[in-house]
């Protein structure tokens, strides 16, 4: 019998797709052009701006979007005075203008004010402000700033009222 008599096999797309997977050469230049992509500076700016968008650290959206998110434009305004009363460094001249703020608005979702207004004077507005980052702990979302069990720490220590320094040592034990 020769050659030509004897039925010539052909191979199935399946099997030729296994031979192309095994080959191997494909995918480390795959992922080498992902990582010299990764690496670029373009990429990290997206992935921090993204980063601060999502975790509230002062990116902001795109005009197309803004609009979309916001069309009275009420929470860019409330964010512009969240970011004026935290820059204030005087402690009486914030204690001031936190207890405006709270008048006008609810208690904000930034830690970092909330861990600032765990040393205001007033134990009302201390009490919210605790209470308000233990609802955040729970959720899962509290990015904890860095001196807020310091913070903590001292509310403890100075609070007149001892429900606030029990929740605040229960918080500060939780955060760790």
């Amino acid at each position: 019998m020769s050659d030509d008599d004897k039925p010539k096999r052909t191979k199935s797309w399946r099997e030729i797709d296994k031979m192309r997977d095994r080959s191997g050469g494909s995918t480390r230049r795959d992922s080498r052009e992902r990582e010299r992509f990764e690496q670029s500076t373009g990429y990290t700016k997206y992935k921090t701006n993204l980063e601060r968008l999502f975790s509230g650290g002062g990116a902001q959206l795109p005009e197309h979007l803004r609009e979309k998110a916001d069309p009275t434009g009420e929470i860019s305004e409330r964010d512009e005075e969240r970011k004026k009363l935290y820059a204030i460094e005087d402690p009486k001249a914030f204690y001031a203008a936190a207890t405006e703020f709270l008048k006008k608005t609810k208690l904000p979702d930034d830690p970092r004010l909330l861990d600032r207004l765990l040393t205001h004077p007033d134990e009302d507005v201390q009490e919210k402000a605790l209470t308000r980052l233990e609802e955040l702990h729970k959720a899962g979302t509290l990015k904890v700033p860095p001196a807020l069990s310091q913070r903590l720490a001292s509310v403890e220590i100075d609070s007149g009222d001892p429900k606030i320094r029990k929740r605040a040592a229960e918080l500060r034990k939780a955060i760790r």
